[in-house]
């Protein structure tokens, strides 16, 4: 994404907007090792490690520290290190911390990447021990997005992200709905938008998993956490009410509950699979009519760009800029984020209408969503970041 998309008075509090010259782009052929560190890796963080990887390509090595029972969830662990984490927590904390701490002295990188609110404790710890080595932060949705009442606990949180992600010398923003969230609450520290994506599907990928009633059969997948940032309770209900208008609809649920809750009571014609590992998720896309997105609140969605290069047309929630993810009419539809909008959509969709988006929603992919420019766009910034900073220390 162009960063002079990003609105022009985004840097006019204490957040700057950071663009990188094409000469920052030209330095050593030294490879670069970036730690990436994670309190998290399940869904989108842990995706988003394996758009990093890409970095390679650009003469970078990326290594991961992140929870033991997140290890599945790389593509390639062979860089990976693992802390032990049951529960979040204090303990849980303490133990990211400890094994950031060994992680450090063992690697010694050029640079640091922290990913999700609670990494900003290890990035303070990196700071008050008076190491000044490069690093960028990444909210992946800042926390301060939910639509939650506003709480005493939900002000000490976006007080404690919005100063300490500054922290950092570059914050990167996943879409341009998280870079206007951190200009709204005025967050410190130089910004820029780095889209997400994802690299190319599964050579193997198959389009006739789900089996069909009918030729008009509608097939449509979720998939996500099973909580309410999500917004799957919205989709069940709004696929509810559809069916009586539009008895095609089947439905296909891909996750599980994460931070706490139950697996809901389904409907007929709704299929749980639980989550799937990465080297078959394609095959669901694929075979899915339409990816449905009901999210209450996001950053950017990698399941978006994931349906895209399957050529599956999206249906969006309005919220979160989600809208401006989709070409409306040619790559799916968005609607108001509430049961009542959702179920009129999903009782008007037909199978022939959508089949005839999938070859725009493959374009858009490759236009916007495609690996290539995100790790070209990655890589200009963090070599800028590297090339800035050594020219102040040699002042």
């Amino acid at each position: 994404m162009d960063d002079s998309a990003i609105d022009p008075d985004l840097g006019s509090r204490d957040i700057t907007v950071g663009t990188a010259s094409a000469e920052a782009t030209i330095m050593s052929a030294e490879t670069l090792a970036i730690f990436n560190v994670c309190e998290t890796a399940q869904g989108g963080v842990g995706r988003y490690q394996d758009a990093l990887s890409a970095l390679s390509n650009h003469g970078f090595s990326c290594h991961v520290l992140l929870p033991d029972s997140d290890i599945d969830i790389l593509s390639d662990a062979s860089r990976a290190t693992t802390f032990s984490r049951s529960r979040r927590g204090p303990v849980a904390i303490l133990r990211l911390l400890s094994g950031f701490m060994a992680e450090r002295q063992r690697l010694k990188p050029n640079i640091y990447f922290f990913h999700s609110t609670f990494t900003l404790f290890p990035l303070l710890i990196l700071r008050v021990i008076g190491d000044k080595s490069p690093a960028v932060y990444c909210a992946h949705c800042w926390a301060a997005s939910s639509d939650d009442k506003e709480t005493l606990k939900k002000k000490i949180i976006r007080q404690v992200e919005g100063r300490l992600c500054g922290l950092a010398d570059l914050i990167v923003n996943v879409s341009q709905s998280d870079a206007q969230t951190a200009q709204d609450f005025g967050y410190r520290g130089n910004h820029v938008v780095v889209e997400n994506a994802v690299a190319e599907p599964s050579p193997d990928a198959r389009d006739d998993i789900f089996r069909r009633r009918s030729l008009k059969a509608i097939n449509l997948l979720f998939v996500g956490r099973f909580d309410r940032q999500k917004g799957l309770d919205i989709l069940l209900e709004a696929f509810q009410l559809a069916q009586v208008e539009n008895p095609a609809l089947h439905l296909h649920l891909v996750g599980e509950p994460v931070r706490g809750g139950q697996i809901p009571s389904l409907p007929t014609a709704v299929t749980h699979h639980g989550w799937i590992a990465p080297e078959q998720i394609d095959s669901y896309y694929r075979s899915a009519d339409a990816l449905v997105v009901p999210s209450r609140w996001e950053g950017l969605p990698l399941v978006i760009p994931e349906a895209y290069r399957n050529g599956t047309p999206v249906l969006v929630a309005r919220t979160s800029w989600m809208e401006h993810l989709v070409e409306e009419g040619a790559t799916g539809y968005s609607f108001a984020p509430n049961v009542g909008e959702l179920a009129k959509l999903l009782a008007l969709v037909d199978r022939q209408g959508l089949d005839k988006m999938r070859p725009q929603a493959r374009a858009l992919y490759e236009k916007r969503f495609a690996i290539e420019r995100f790790s070209h766009e990655m890589a200009r910034h963090l070599r800028a970041l590297i090339t800035g900073l050594g020219a102040k220390l040699n002042k």
